[in-house]
């Protein structure tokens, strides 16, 4: 057995290209040097190394749409064939699976197998999976970093480690001081790419008074705290611009709503903020910009043909900047 391969024993790994969960995976492949086992069938036992991809938006808890049925129960077969010291869970400690099927036990959809004396079995198994994240590979390669909001995936370089945190906002960045925010990277890593404003320009600024002044004012504190960052610690950086705002009548998740609103302020104010944001940076310092038609074409047009899949805020990975913005 050698190589090394990602899969999901509770959940397939997307196989449509256009998948914001493929799209993690697909980072984790590349800095792993791993292949994608989509549904961790049988073939998951010819590989030396096993890395458990949860899902980009994994909460902790399972979500079984079908129940625990028999196909969950024989991917969690397969996976307790490997030695677990061969096995790791990514971007998370691994989760008592036995534990959380306990409590399906009576459920109808349950699988017969799946019964006390099984889950006790997962459950220990569970526990000799190590983990490692992203922060994990800062202490053991040298590649660039990208740090920011979940729109990180689609604005890092090629073999970049991601640090993403959901729903982080620059202001949010910015008032814990950047320097705060770097945990373990050092400036000798190669260029640092900062991915954040998408979401303080979507949910936040337009909420205030006077949102041009509200964003100048943001600006100003984040292009003083990264040349704070690149003068006194030596860091080179490169700031991100904002995603092109999608027509306002494309369904987004829940999860992805602010106070109950998938935005708040009209389309034309948050296009206005965007440009604003790119042209303050562009005069100011390093800009990964996206292909500049993205910010002008329809915007419904973007979100079919740039956009994930049906129901989402991220740019499809097929135009992640690792690939070229698709182009």
């Amino acid at each position: 057995m050698n190589g090394n391969v990602i899969t999901n024993p509770h959940g397939n790994i997307p196989k449509n290209k256009k998948s914001h969960t493929l799209g993690w995976s697909k980072i984790w492949s590349e800095l792993l040097n791993a292949e994608i086992n989509h549904k961790c069938d049988k073939d998951i036992l010819n590989y030396e190394k096993v890395y458990i991809d949860h899902g980009v938006n994994f909460g902790g808890s399972l979500n079984l749409f079908g129940g625990a049925n028999e196909e969950l129960f024989n991917k969690f077969n397969t996976l307790m064939k490997k030695d677990p010291s061969y096995i790791y869970s990514l971007d998370r400690p691994m989760p008592d699976f036995g534990k959380m099927l306990k409590g399906r036990l009576k459920a109808k959809t349950t699988f017969s197998g799946i019964d006390e004396e099984w889950c006790n079995k997962l459950s220990e198994f569970c526990k000799y999976v190590s983990y490692i994240d992203h922060k994990t590979l800062i202490c053991s390669t040298e590649v660039p970093c990208t740090l920011g909001d979940s729109h990180s995936l689609a604005f890092s370089k090629k073999n970049d480690i991601v640090i993403k945190r959901n729903g982080r906002t620059l202001e949010g960045a910015l008032n814990k001081g950047l320097i705060n925010y770097l945990d373990d990277i050092s400036p000798d890593r190669g260029v640092l790419t900062l991915c954040l404003g998408s979401i303080d320009i979507r949910h936040h600024i337009c909420r205030d008074e006077v949102p041009e002044e509200s964003l100048i004012l943001l600006l100003d504190e984040y292009v003083r705290q990264v040349d704070s960052l690149e003068k006194d610690y030596g860091f080179n950086i490169e700031i991100c611009a904002p995603v092109p705002v999608e027509y306002e009548a494309r369904r987004i998740p829940k999860t992805g709503y602010f106070e109950g609103t998938p935005f708040y302020g009209s389309l034309e104010q948050r296009q206005e903020l965007t440009q604003f944001f790119i042209e303050y940076i562009k005069e100011r310092k390093n800009i990964v910009l996206p292909p500049s038609n993205w910010y002008i074409i329809d915007p419904e047009l973007y979100a079919k043909q740039i956009m994930e899949l049906s129901s989402s805020v991220h740019i499809s990975p097929t135009h992640y900047r690792r690939y070229n913005w698709g182009l």
